[in-house]
C-alpha cells in the first residue's frame, strides 16, 4: 500500500510540473503577442516634419513595401531600374549635388558597395559619396536605403551635423533606435530604419537588403543621412540634406 502511495504521489507531482510548464509557456506566448502588437503604436514623430510613420507613408511605406520597419531585397535588376535619374532630379558632380525639382521624389541611397572603388564607411547616390541633397522646403523624399555592403547598417535622417562620436548621439540612440522607427526625447532623430544585414555575394541575382524611409522636410536649414551603427558616421558614412525656401 505505501508504495503504491508512493507512485500515485510521484505521478501526482510529474502532472503538477507538466500543467505549470503549459502555464508559462502560455503566457510567455501571450506576452510576445501582445509586445508585438504594440510595438507599431510607438511609431510616432510629432514636431512637424511629418517623419516616419506620418501621412505621406512613413518608412517601409512606399512602392508597395508597405509595412512598420519593412525590410526587402532588390536584386541587380531591380536596383538598375530605380537607380536611373529621373528628369525631377539633377546631378552636379562637380559639386557632388544632388539637385530636386520636385515637391515629391524618389531618391536611392546605397550603403558602401563592395564594388565601389573607395574603402570604408560611406553612402553612395547616383555615382555620388555622400552627396549634398538640396530640395526646398516643403518637399518630400522617399528614401530607398540598401545595403549592397557585406556589414550592417542602419540608416536614420537627423538634425544633427558632424563631427560625430562613435556612439551616434550617446548610447542612448541605438537603445531607442535599434528596432527603427524611434525617436529620442529631443526630436533629434526624424527617421531611425531597421537594421540592413550584409551580403557577401557579388552574383547579378543576388537579393540587396533595404528599407524605406519617407520624410517631409517643412523647414528650411540642414540636415543629415547618417548610418547609426557605432563608428560609421564617425568615419564618413553622412550626407547633408539642404533645405530651402
Amino acid at each position: 500500500m505505501e508504495k503504491d502511495r508512493g507512485k500515485e504521489s510521484d505521478s501526482s507531482g510529474i502532472r503538477g510540473l507538466s500543467i505549470a510548464l503549459a502555464v508559462i509557456v502560455i503566457l510567455a506566448v501571450l506576452v510576445f503577442a501582445t509586445i508585438s502588437i504594440a510595438l507599431p503604436a510607438a511609431h510616432s514623430h510629432t514636431d512637424g516634419s511629418s517623419g516616419y510613420g506620418n501621412s505621406n507613408g512613413g518608412y517601409g511605406m512606399m512602392s508597395g513595401n508597405g509595412g512598420v520597419n519593412s525590410i526587402y531585397t532588390i536584386n541587380n535588376t531591380s536596383f538598375n531600374r530605380i537607380n536611373s535619374v529621373p528628369s525631377d532630379v539633377l546631378i552636379n558632380s562637380t559639386t557632388n549635388t544632388v539637385n530636386v525639382t520636385s515637391g515629391i521624389v524618389t531618391l536611392p541611397i546605397e550603403a558602401a558597395p563592395t564594388w565601389y572603388p573607395r574603402p570604408g564607411d560611406f553612402w553612395l547616390s547616383y555615382g555620388l559619396v555622400n552627396p549634398n541633397i538640396s530640395i526646398k522646403q516643403g518637399t518630400t523624399i522617399n528614401f530607398i536605403f540598401i545595403n549592397m555592403d557585406n556589414i550592417t547598417h542602419m540608416p536614420a535622417i537627423t538634425t544633427i551635423g558632424p563631427p560625430y562620436s562613435y556612439m551616434f548621439m550617446g548610447s542612448s540612440t541605438m537603445d531607442t533606435g535599434m528596432m527603427g522607427g524611434q525617436s529620442n526625447t529631443n526630436g533629434d532623430l526624424y527617421a531611425v530604419g531597421p537594421m540592413l544585414s550584409g551580403t557577401s555575394s557579388q552574383n547579378q541575382n543576388v537579393g540587396y537588403v533595404a528599407t524605406n524611409l519617407s520624410v517631409t522636410f517643412n523647414n528650411p536649414g540642414s540636415y543629415w543621412y547618417v548610418c547609426l551603427v557605432p563608428g560609421h558616421a564617425q568615419m564618413g558614412m553622412y550626407g547633408e540634406i539642404s533645405v530651402h525656401d
